[in-house]
């Protein structure tokens, strides 16, 4: 079944709304310093998750979101200013460098969690299965499947740019044009 997207730009929040926000997401609210992420979309969302905040509707995080946001984030900044002198990733996660690097991140991490509330999902509910012949048949990446699975149980909203989101039966917000026009 599609998902049916809804564009942020003209999206009005309503209080109470949950809202689960994908780490792509994350990752324009607080990028990495050399992070190359278009400053367009950036803005875009800054706009929207202020006016969630202001509507007083509730941004939800996923721990594996949290993950993927501290994971991303390190790798922007070792492949953006630090791949040269550690050519290894493991190097670099050992050195002194990473240490100031993962403190930015860990600030930026507590920020996002100041926002949100944490689903209640436990991982014994979630459809294992069926998130991994998802994966398997090539069409959605495993974590994806699993924020499908979350949204539609807690009946959440996924605001994403993520154009793999087509497809699950949930509502997406975004301002990705591709997504949007897939999904209308």
């Amino acid at each position: 079944m599609k998902n049916k997207a809804y564009d942020l730009s003209s999206y009005s929040f309503s209080s109470n709304e949950q809202v689960l926000v994908d780490t792509n997401v994350w990752l324009y609210l607080f990028p990495a310093p050399t992070g190359s992420l278009n400053s367009g979309f950036a803005n875009q969302y800054a706009t929207a998750f202020s006016k969630l905040v202001s509507a007083q509707a509730q941004p939800v995080l996923d721990p594996m979101v949290l993950s993927e946001y501290l994971n991303r984030y390190i790798r922007i900044e070792w492949e953006g200013n630090y791949k040269t002198t550690y050519p290894k990733f493991k190097d670099f996660r050992t050195s002194e460098d990473f240490k100031t690097v993962a403190s930015a991140a860990k600030t930026f991490a507590q920020k996002i969690l100041s926002f949100c509330q944490l689903h209640s999902i436990p991982a014994n509910e979630l459809d294992l299965n069926q998130a991994l012949a998802h994966f398997s048949a090539g069409g959605v990446d495993f974590n994806d499947a699993l924020l499908v699975d979350i949204c539609k149980k807690k009946n959440l909203k996924l605001m994403t740019n993520d154009g793999d989101f087509q497809d699950g039966g949930i509502k997406v917000l975004t301002t990705n044009p591709g997504l949007l026009k897939a999904c209308p």
